[in-house]
Parts: structure tokens; sequence; C-alpha cells
């Protein structure tokens, strides 16, 4: 009887054990890589608008999220014991970009939160690990001065206020900011990693604040919390245009809250108690470079025992408004993200000079160690490519002296690392030493916007890997604060017509929703009174604004809100953008002929586009975006009048562009790539003009800026898959080809930035790092990768390789905001097998290019048979399967298109 009983005991358990499976921990479904606001773990987001994302991992195929519970706390410890907010279960499959909808939140304060799901087989997740998040400043007054050097025309100086603690806090957090670009101390150590902060915004409309974490810095007693101060862009030269565009000096501003075990907080601010001194900065000029005098920065300047001798007041300055444009930085900050080893090399042409090469065209400094004499000036000059003596090539940089001296305080071996500029370069040349070996160690500091790499990009061909090396390496130099242009000369302004034509690329290679969607509040704050979009933000020229750049007010948010699901940047900019829409609609009239600005198809080869042709097709292309994006905000009625917008500027495009022989326009590369990607013509007659045009080229390109985005784009779909392969491959000039056979490591500028008879191109515009050309990347996601978004944030995807071009293999990885998008291919003896992974939750259409749907198989089975597809249909591209989530391997027999 007692076996009997432990027996019935045990089956009960087991029974018991297998009912509550479904909401125990599950290993085969995990919830990971939480984000709020799209960042990791942030310290200053607004309130007002708190958003959280996350990503699933799962068993299984076309597993899909059907509910969700986020609990959040004070901290992580209390995340069960003390929630501040549990949603309980919420019915959804959102995961992206999902709204807090809890009580009101304290300002300044740290959370603590969580989710777990449950999904379409019964299953409930485990709760994740915590992710953190701090609240902005919100309503707390900000009580600190601006502060500036005692000389009040001075553009640069060092800082430092001392004070006492009776206890460690706890929790200490420096909110920091500054009319001009900082570095903080706390007791000798740096309080951040950033770079330039607190970055480029238009200050006389919007200032941004940064928060620190300085918890471990601060101890018991005598503290000192110190600054550098620079112009940066508020005081420095800008572009060509000179400095102080903004203001003559610059201002630091500074609160630092601590915390203590028994509740109580003090703050530290800057105000007419802090101290100042001149400190070791020459010059401090982003575009002419910075020139440190080490025996300026006094002993210990940072530290608690900093000797009094050469301190002074500081200047305070009035407030001027300046509170009320403050607001916590949203996008990710600027910082060193790598490091490069360099090589001496071999032939050094100048007396005196010693030339070092990283390998790589770079944005960033250099951190030079070196055995010197003090006083000793040792100058460093930087360069992108040599001359043909193997010389630095400087002819290029136009005024900008992109120079940096070091001068030591004492004898000895020492480390020099620029603070407040930075460079385009791959070539460093160092004067002002005894010998080579002075030089003890130089290493190149990679400097951008420290954004996530989100995708990778694999193909079997040698130049087409260095393309898109070039590609990454091209925005990765120019995206510092904002999305700039030419970081060697003097230019890096945030050309909108640049990033109109690159931001689809970008968005593939890394996560650019939080930076561009800065930007695009940059570009709203330079927005004209006649609502235009000027050709550059922040805007302190005062550009004029022009068709193809004014349009990235629309292209770019298009281009985010598909990527990344994010509606915010529609409803931010949507009032904007009516108001760009009606000026630019005004603009052309009953006609429909738009002619707006000066810049036409840059940079295009001798092959001219007509100017109301580009500003006619863009008009008509904002209009088709405007129409996705009001109705995805549910601004219907504004939907309805941009749809038939779009159509009557349709049928007038074809009147005043397409000639009766079926040529268009100019007959340029441009005009027919345009009218054939904006959907404004029929692809198939306006694609073998197209074709005949590339062939009067003898199958070379033409287009210029706004041109080539689409050039391949148009080829693919007016059934040209071949020509556009042959373009994207060519090795002479012009090509994307060219540029890496002739050494290219980043995008330049111009197709013949170096031409073919070795000479340079055109001295007074020839950057050897631009990316807009690197827009063909976009392509090569779609085409070769197979990759591209059918639902905004790739909630449903497009798998769709095109092989051609006598390539055997391909594929890419996107980590999108729903996890990794993995696709891989290649041909064999005349099979194709096409490895695909889609994310939990979405679901992707699969085309095989193979034309007879019933020899495609996965996993061995008909594709009717397999787990977690759905339809089978068939067109002249190729077998298409809907599948949902999970790994499958596509095998069919290929043969490739004849030439």
């Amino acid at each position: 009887m007692r076996i009997s009983f432990l027996l019935l005991v045990m089956a009960t358990a087991i029974a018991l054990v297998g009912c509550v499976r479904p909401a125990s921990t599950q290993g085969d479904l995990t919830v990971t890589s939480l984000r709020t606001n799209d960042l990791d773990n942030p310290l200053a987001v607004p309130t007002s608008r708190l958003l959280f994302s996350w990503k699933t991992t799962a068993t299984g195929r076309a597993v899909t999220q059907t509910g969700w519970q986020i609990r959040m706390a004070r901290d992580a410890g209390a995340l069960v014991s003390a929630p501040a907010w549990d949603s309980g279960w919420v019915t959804s499959s959102e995961q992206v970009m999902v709204p807090y909808a809890g009580p009101s939140l304290d300002d300044a304060a740290s959370y603590a939160w969580q989710v777990r799901i449950r999904d379409n087989k019964g299953r409930i997740s485990a709760w994740s690990q915590p992710a953190s998040f701090e609240t902005d400043l919100g309503s707390i007054r900000w009580q600190a001065s601006w502060i500036g050097a005692a000389a009040p025309k001075a553009d640069s100086a060092i800082f430092r206020r001392g004070f006492d603690l009776p206890a460690r806090p706890v929790r200490a957090r420096l909110y920091v900011t500054a009319l001009g670009v900082y570095r903080m101390f706390l007791n000798g150590e740096r309080t951040d990693a950033d770079y330039l902060a607190p970055g480029w915004t238009d200050y006389n409309k919007r200032i941004q604040y940064q928060t620190y974490d300085v918890t471990s810095l601060v101890h018991e007693g005598r503290n000192v919390l110190a600054a550098m101060l620079g112009p940066g862009w508020y005081a420095g030269n800008i572009a060509s245009f000179g400095p102080h565009k903004y203001g003559v000096s610059p201002l630091l501003s500074a609160r630092l809250r601590l915390d203590f075990a028994d509740g109580k907080s003090s703050w530290v601010d800057t105000d007419g108690t802090w101290l100042t001194a001149p400190g070791p900065f020459r010059q401090a000029d982003i575009i002419m470079g910075e020139t440190y005098d080490a025996a300026g920065l006094p002993a210990h300047w940072n530290l608690a025992d900093a000797p009094s001798d050469g301190w002074q007041a500081v200047r305070v300055a009035n407030r001027e408004g300046r509170d009320d444009l403050l607001h916590a930085q949203s996008d990710e900050p600027v910082r060193v993200t790598a490091e490069r080893a360099v090589k001496l090399l071999a032939r050094q042409p100048t007396p005196g000079a010693l030339i070092y090469d990283l390998g790589q065209n770079m944005v960033g400094v250099v951190r030079l160690q070196v055995n010197a004499r003090a006083g000793q000036d040792i100058r460093l000059r930087y360069g992108e490519v040599l001359n043909p003596d193997g010389s630095l090539y400087t002819a290029n940089l136009r005024t900008a002296r992109a120079t940096d001296h070091y001068l030591p305080a004492v004898d000895g071996y020492q480390t020099y690392t620029p603070t407040f500029t930075y460079h385009g370069f791959r070539y460093v040349e160092i004067t002002g030493l005894t010998a080579a070996t002075d030089v003890t160690s130089l290493t190149g500091l990679v400097v951008g916007s420290d954004l996530r790499r989100t995708g990778t990009f694999e193909v079997g061909h040698a130049m087409l890997t260095q393309l898109q090396s070039n590609i990454t390496w091209g925005a990765r130099g120019n995206f510092v604060s904002i999305p700039t242009d030419t970081p060697a000369r003097d230019e890096r302004l945030g050309w909108a017509g640049d990033i109109n034509v690159f931001a689809p690329t970008a968005s593939f290679n890394q996560d650019t929703l939080n930076f561009l969607s800065k930007w695009l509040r940059d570009l709203r704050d330079a927005q004209t009174p006649d609502d235009n979009y000027p050709g550059v933000a922040p805007n302190p020229p005062n550009i004029e604004s022009g068709s193809g750049w004014s349009d990235a007010g629309i292209t770019v948010p298009y281009t985010l809100w598909m990527a990344y699901g994010d509606k915010r940047v529609i409803n931010d900019g949507y009032e904007s953008m009516k108001r760009f829409m009606a000026r630019i609609e005004a603009m052309a009239g009953p006609e429909g002929r738009r002619v707006h600005g000066p810049w036409g198809d840059w940079l295009h080869l001798d092959d001219p586009t007509p100017p109301d042709l580009l500003g006619t097709a863009y008009l008509a292309y904002d209009a088709q975006l405007m129409t996705r994006m009001a109705s995805a905000i549910g601004r219907n009625d504004d939907a309805a009048y941009y749809a038939a917008l779009v159509n009557r500027l349709r049928g007038l495009f074809k009147q005043h562009y397409l000639h009766d022989d079926g040529t268009l326009g100019s007959n340029s590369q441009t005009g027919y790539a345009m009218a054939i990607g904006m959907g404004l013509v029929e692809p198939s007659a306006a694609g073998d003009a197209l074709a005949r045009a590339v062939a009067a080229r003898h199958d070379h390109l033409s287009t210029g800026f706004l041109g080539t985005p689409w050039l391949l784009p148009a080829l693919s779909a007016s059934s040209h898959d071949d020509l556009a392969y042959r373009l994207l491959l060519n090795r002479d000039y012009p090509s994307w080809g060219y540029e890496v056979a002739n050494g290219a490591t980043t995008m330049w500028e111009r197709w013949n930035s170096l031409k073919p008879d070795g000479t340079f191109g055109d001295v007074s515009m020839n950057s050897f790092n631009h990316y807009a050309y690197g827009a063909v990347g976009d392509w090569m996601y779609r085409n070769i990768a197979g990759i591209a978004p059918a639902a905004p944030g790739y909630r449903s995807i497009t798998i769709a390789p095109r092989i051609g071009g006598g390539l055997a293999s391909g594929g890419g990885k996107l980590d999108s905001p729903y996890g990794d998008i993995v696709t891989s291919w290649h041909v064999d003896a005349g099979i194709l097998e096409l490895d695909v992974t889609v994310p939990v939750n979405t679901t992707a259409n699969v085309v095989i290019p193979s034309s007879d749907a019933s020899k495609v198989t996965e996993g061995g089975k008909a594709l009717d048979a397999i787990d977690g597809a759905g339809a089978v249909t068939h067109d002249g591209h190729g077998t298409h399967v809907t599948i949902g989530s999970g790994r499958y391997v596509f095998r069919a027999p290929y043969t490739a298109p004849a030439p």
C-alpha cells in the first residue's frame, strides 16, 4: 500500500510538472538584447518617450510572440519583491519600441526592467536578464552657471573645483555640457570615454548635455572636479568659413549629483568659486589642428594637491536663456572605436621627416610615444595619400592645416594624444625629432560616433569584399556627431544630399536610428522661414537648399522607419515635412516643374540631367513616401492628398520628359535610373533605353551623386541584371573597381579622384574619403546578400538573391530589430544551396532563382511538405515560398543566365 501511494504521489508530481511547464523557465524560448530607446542601458532618457525593445531566440520554426509582460523597479534586486510597475500579461506581438505605460517616473532616477514573453506554441519564456536606464533631469532646474576663461576672448582653458565629502556617496552622476568641446576629470581620472562632447548642434536652438556614472571616482574627504575646454564647433573654424559662427569664447556648465546612504543628496555645480588657468592648448581647432604645450599644464592640476599658483577666478557668463535649450543627448557619443598599428615607410623622400602608414584611410588622431627634450616642437601632419615621389600629399586639404604640434614639458619618454581635434588620414608625417628611434610607439585611434555594427556582407570576390570595407570605413570616418563629408579638408559639413543617397546603405551596416534621428532634428532646426530644408545641417554658413539635398528631410525619415519600424521619426518631423512638401509643390507650380538649387546630379561625368527633371522626380518620390508615412500614423486625409499628387505628377513627368521615341529627358543615365527607380515610368522600355545609354559609354557609368544609388536598381528592375553586375564589377575607369584597383581603402568623392594617368583630380574638391558613391552598398545587400525589408523594421522580410556576374557564392547577416537575418548561398556543379535564418516573430518571402518549383527542396523535402513554410508560387524571378522563423536550407538546380 505504501509503495502504491508513493507511486501515485510521483505520478501526480510528474503530471503537475507537465501541466505547469509552459509557465516555467524555458531554455528553448529566451528573451535577450533588451534596449531602452534603442540604446543599451542609457543614462538619460526622457520620461515622456520611454520605449522598450527586445529580441527572442527559440527552438522550432514559425515561432511568433503572442504576449509579453514587463516589470520594472528602482533596482534589479527589487524586480520581484517591489516592482514599481508590472504590466501584467499583454496580448500583443509587438516587441520593438513598446511604449512604457506605467506610473510617472522620478527625474534623474535609476530603473531596472525585464521582460518575458509567450509564444504561439503556448510556451512562456523565463524572465530576461535585467536591463537598466536612467531618466533625464526632466523638471530638475539646471542651476549650474556657465563659466569661461578669465580672458573673455580665450578659446581654451582648464578649470578645477575642490570639494569635501563627509562620506563616500552610494551614487554619483555628472551632468555636463559646453558651448565648445570639453573633457572632464574627477580626482585625476577621466569621467568618460567620449570625444568632442557635447557634439554639434545649432547652439542657438538646442544644446546637448551628457550624463556620466562617476560613483567609482568619488571618495570621502577631499575631491577635485576638473575640466579642459576647447572651441570645437561653437567658436572654432567651421569648414572654410572661419571661426566664431556661434560665439567667440567657449563656456562650460556642469552639475555633479551626490547621493548618500542616508537618503540625502547634494550638488556640486559650476559657479564663481571655480578656478581657471590658460592650460596647455595654444591652438585646439577641429579643422586646423592642435598645438599642445605641455609646460602650460600646471602640476597635479586635476588632483587635490595641486599648487594654487597660476589659477584665477573663472568668468561667469550671463545665462541668456541657454538653460532652456538643454536636453539630454539621445544618440551615441563620439568615441575612439578602434586602434590601428602603423609601419614606418621604407621610402622617406623628405629630409628630417618620417612618414608612417596606417594601412587604412581613417578618421581620428594618433597616440605618440616619444623620447624628446623639453620644448622640442614635434610636428605631426596628416594626409590621405602620397605624392608620386612618396612625400605627403596635402594640396587637397585646401585651407585646413591639419597639423598637430606637441611641445614636451620635460626631457625623456612621454605620450601625446590630441584632445580637441581630429583628422582624416592614412599617412602621418612627423618632423622635429632627432632620429626615427625617438618614436617608441605610434598608434592610430579611430574616432567616430560609436554606432553598433549591424550588417556584414560576404561574397567570394576580392574586389567586392574590399569595396564593402571601403563603404563601411567611409561611414565610420564621416559619422562624427553628424553625417559629415570629406573629413580631411576644410569642410566636414552635414551635407543633406550625401546622407539622402547613403542612408539606406548606412542603415544596413550600422544602427543609425538615434544618430540620424538626431541629425533630422538638426535639419528641422535649420528649416528656413520659407519652409525649405537647407543643403547642410547644422547650417551656420547659411548654405542654400536644392533638389536631392533638401529632400533628405523626407527620404531619411522614411529610410529609418523602414529599417527600424520606429514611427517616432515620422511623428517627430511630420508637421515640418508637410510644410516642406507644401513649399516644393508651390515651387513646381501647376506644371509640376520643380527647379530647385544649384547642385543637380553632382559630379556626374559629362552626362547632365535637366534640373527640372531632377526636381520634379524628387517631388513625386517625396509624395510617394509621404503617402506611406501619413498612412502609417493615421493621417489618412493627408495620405489621400499625397497619393493624388503622385498620380498627377507621374502624368506630368511623362508629358514633360518622355519623348515619342521612348527616350527620356537628356538621355542621361541618371534621368532613366531615377525615373525607373522612383516609379515614374514603366521599367521595361525605359530600362532598355538606359541599357543603351550605358552601352554608349562602353558599359560604364556616368552618374553623379543623385543618379548613382538608382542606377543598378533600375537595371535590375528592368531585367538587366547582367548589365548591373557588369557595372559593379568593372575594374577600369570609371567604376567602383577602379578605385579598389588603385589602392582605395575608403570611397572617393570623385570617380576620378585619381586619374587614369596617375595625376590627382581637381585639387579644389578632391576627397579620398566621401561616402556618397558607397550608396551602391544598398543594392549589394538586397541583391547579392538578398536581404531587404518587406515591412517596416523587417517584421516581414524579402530574401531574394539575384545571382550574376560569375559569382559563385554570397550572403550576409543583418542584426535587425527582431534578431539576426542570415543568408548564405553558393553554386556548385549546377546546384544552388541557399541557407536562410529568419528571426522569431517575423516572416520572410524567399525567392529561389530556379525555373522549376518542383525541383526545389528544403531539408530533402518538397516545399509544400516542410515545417514552417506557407504558400509556394512561381514567377519569372523564381520560386517563392513564405516561411516563418528558423533556419532553412534550400537546394535547387541552377543554370547561370546567358551573358
